[in-house]
């Protein structure tokens, strides 16, 4: 069972906070999610789950309204990041307990954005478990909160990631009007003044998220999605720099996949083993699980070299677990 990380009485909460605390609890966020992106979950869950016992001492001191407010929001994403590490991780139920108490503070802050944004992880959690109905509810509720002005990026990021959820359940005509709703809400959204914990929804993760939809496609409705398919993986792996070295990975693993479908092996194996290169980098076991249909598409052609040996070290790799406790 999952339990909370903050544990009262382990240290002494300030008397008073100001702005200046708030945006130092934004910034560690911000930087521990610039290390699960570069590094994976596991780089990071241990040092998040400490930050959260430092914010929730803050909201023991007394501060202005729109300090506290402020504070709420703030420790909502941090808590939605939280979410987010322990579900890259492998820890689904201390994910959804993260998430509920994210969505309990960003409603307390009044921020219909993290609302939305919150549950579109908690779709991706779903997504990920092929619990399909239950992430088309999470991105369903996403959109209603996302459904004021100035919320076009959440709008978009909620209506590609039910396309994907469409497009793995076989139904085309849902997944391709998702995919144009969300293209149309990320054209005409402001990307001026993006919150946190939306920044990584750009031009090259929308390429990721479209690539991700007509591989789905591919292998749920027919062969020829992949022609639209690898055009946009292959933007999005030359679009992802370090920075978002988890992302890239994804994208080469979507891109070999197809390749293999289209029976163009060399290119397939080729990207294969850079992709299984880059999955080795990273403390992900969200990775391992993605991973793992590559490997199955290379053993359906064991009578290929390079296909033989990508499978059984694949395998290898993903076999191994993350933690070891």
């Amino acid at each position: 069972m999952a339990t909370p990380d903050f544990f009262p009485g382990a240290k002494s909460a300030p008397s008073t906070i100001g702005l200046p605390d708030v945006e130092r609890l934004e910034a560690d966020t911000a930087a521990l999610r610039l290390v699960d992106h570069r590094r994976g979950g596991d780089a990071c869950l241990d040092a998040a789950r400490t930050l959260i016992g430092d914010g929730r001492l803050m909201l023991e001191a007394s501060g202005a309204e729109y300090v506290q407010r402020r504070l709420h929001v703030a420790l909502g994403d941090l808590y939605n990041l939280t979410g987010w590490v322990s579900f890259d991780v492998g820890l689904v139920g201390s994910a959804r307990v993260h998430f509920a108490e994210a969505l309990a503070l960003a409603g307390w802050g009044r921020n219909n954005s993290l609302v939305a944004n919150i549950c579109y992880r908690l779709g991706r959690v779903c997504l990920h478990h092929e619990s399909l109905d239950e992430a088309l509810d999470y991105f369903e509720l996403g959109l209603l909160a996302a459904a004021g002005p100035g919320d076009g990026i959440a709008a978009g990021i909620l209506s590609v990631n039910s396309a994907w959820a469409h497009a793995r359940r076989g139904d085309s005509a849902q997944a391709l009007a998702g995919l144009n709703r969300g293209r149309g809400h990320f054209a005409a959204a402001d990307h001026t003044d993006v919150p946190a914990w939306a920044r990584f929804f750009t031009e090259t993760d929308l390429s990721a998220v479209i690539g991700a939809v007509h591989t789905d496609l591919a292998l749920t409705v027919n062969a020829h999605h992949t022609q639209d398919a690898v055009p946009p993986l292959t933007e999005a792996v030359d679009g992802y720099g370090d920075d978002w070295a988890r992302s890239r990975a994804f994208s080469l693993i979507l891109l070999s996949i197809n390749h293999l479908i289209d029976r163009d092996l060399d290119h397939g194996v080729a990207v294969g083993f850079q992709a299984l290169a880059s999955a080795e980098q990273l403390a992900s076991a969200r990775v391992r699980d993605r991973i793992r249909p590559l490997g199955k598409h290379a053993e359906h052609h064991r009578r290929h070299a390079g296909a033989r040996e990508l499978a059984a070290r694949i395998a290898a790799y993903a076999g191994t677990p993350l933690r070891q406790s």
